[in-house]
């Protein structure tokens, strides 16, 4: 082979490993949960597999800082705004209520009960801040730092990224419904009469315009939100965002191999002409 070759061989290499390490395409993901077939009973989330990368390091909402959240009439239990809902034979951290106050949120929100969820009235109107308990970083796999589920597949939310002082970063993203995947199950809560499918949504940090969070401000906008009726787990994303040692390794060989064999053809074309 001859040495130009060799090294726009190696070149390429390098490039597509780099190329490999820092792709992000667009996909939906599989929740990989520990049963499907009681939508009334615990769905607990166990993996989620996206662009062939299966992984479990997940934080989960540790505090709802600031809430807003419609009130509910005595006289009208289908009113009111946020309140939290779980599958009739699900465990819960805490009783589900009509008038949640920002602790009771955060516990419905904070674990991997995928029949524990924030349930709103189709014309609610709330907006709630969701600390995480570990900060967000973008990862290198080309998967979504953020997955939402939502039951029936029917409203919209609003979100946006905070920093860890509290200040709004980024921009504001509004999650359709029409862009929603079908989670693959059903649940079936103590607010509705029988069981409906699940759709999700994966957001990737750069979505948002930022490369990491401490959390995430969620809104709803009343009627044509039409009430969303969801779960939301994060990805940290800090020991994926790195190459692994070995291909730390191979690129700096490939790399020191290509600038060696480069500087000797330099060399070589000099001394032919000086001849």
């Amino acid at each position: 082979m001859k040495l130009t070759n060799l090294i726009a061989s190696i070149s390429l290499v390098i490039g597509s490993v780099v190329m490999a390490a820092n792709s992000a395409q667009a996909a939906s993901f599989t929740s990989n949960v520990n049963q499907k077939t009681d939508s009334k009973a615990d769905i607990l989330l166990q993996s989620i597999t996206q662009n062939g990368t299966t992984f479990n390091d997940f934080t989960y909402v540790s505090e709802v800082k600031a809430l807003t959240n419609t009130a509910r009439k005595n006289t009208n239990v289908n009113s009111g705004a946020a309140s939290t809902d779980r599958g009739d034979n699900a465990t819960s951290p805490v009783t589900a209520s009509e008038d949640p106050d920002r602790n009771e949120l955060a516990k419905f929100l904070g674990n991997n009960n995928l029949n524990n969820i924030v349930d709103t009235e189709d014309d609610g109107t709330f907006e709630m801040d969701l600390i995480f308990k570990n900060a967000i970083f973008a990862n290198l796999q080309g998967t979504d730092s953020l997955f939402f589920w939502e039951r029936n597949m029917n409203s919209d939310l609003l979100i946006q990224a905070f920093d860890q002082t509290g200040m709004l970063i980024g921009n504001s993203l509004k999650l359709l419904r029409q862009s929603q995947t079908n989670a693959g199950f059903q649940i079936d809560t103590t607010e509705i009469g029988s069981a409906q499918k699940v759709g999700n949504w994966g957001v990737k940090l750069e979505e948002l315009g930022v490369t990491s969070l401490s959390g995430i401000r969620v809104i709803s906008e009343g009627a044509a939100f039409n009430g969303p009726d969801f779960k939301l787990i994060a990805r940290t994303g800090v020991s994926k965002s790195v190459p692994e040692p070995g291909m730390l390794l191979g690129l700096g060989t490939l790399a020191g191999a290509a600038f060696l064999l480069r500087r000797k053809s330099e060399q070589n074309s000099a001394i032919k002409a000086a001849q």
